[in-house]
């Protein structure tokens, strides 16, 4: 059985960025040699990062393998978590950035294609003529990434035709505002097999 890990003792006082950053790099890489070439540091100083670190979980981070080094299971957790953690920080600077100059940032947009897709640009123009010092990006996106990609924040928000039925997918930490419904039409001939025109409404 693991022994239990004291925050204030082993990881508050001892697990710092830098440490995250190192580690992220040379699961990237698949070596500590490549992982110091790219940080610009020595082998020994990434390795020693790594021994401090494993030192400090008390479990094993990296493996090696024919394919170089890869991360154990516990390597594995600390890296997803790393990522959130990084993403939080980015977050963060991003929101300092915006209290102190509401007129400066990023705004990461999803789309479906049309209509969507078509009525961006014009949407995005008027946007940058009122804030032309907020850069605004823009994505193609499908309905099985719409929430994945918000709870990742590769995107602020999303703009899509969605069935009610995938409502309930948002839950609570999401905001769904429902712009307008879309009648959405399918025609036929009614003499084509026997099957008359249909008609369904989406909102969108």
């Amino acid at each position: 059985m693991l022994r239990k890990i004291d925050w204030e003792s082993q990881i508050g006082r001892r697990l710092k960025l830098r440490d995250l950053h190192v580690f992220s790099t040379v699961v990237q890489h698949g070596s500590m040699a490549k992982a110091a070439r790219h940080l610009g540091v020595s082998h020994p100083t990434v390795s020693e990062v790594i021994a401090d670190l494993e030192h400090a979980l008390g479990v094993r981070l990296l493996d090696r393998n024919a394919r170089g080094i890869e991360p154990t299971i516990y390597g594995d957790v600390l890296l997803k978590r790393s990522v959130a953690v990084f993403d939080e920080l980015k977050q963060t600077i991003r929101d300092i950035e915006f209290l102190s100059d509401a007129t400066t940032g990023e705004v990461r947009i999803g789309s479906m294609e049309a209509p969507w897709f078509t009525l961006l640009p014009d949407v995005i123009r008027r946007f940058s003529q009122q804030y032309p010092r907020i850069e605004v990006h823009t994505d193609l996106i499908d309905h099985s990434e719409v929430f994945l990609a918000l709870r990742e924040r590769r995107c602020d928000c999303v703009l899509i035709a969605m069935p009610i039925g995938l409502l309930d997918e948002a839950a609570d930490d999401l905001t769904v505002e429902i712009l307008y419904d879309d009648a959405v039409i399918v025609t036929a001939s009614a003499h084509s097999n026997g099957r008359a025109a249909a008609k369904s409404t989406l909102p969108g």
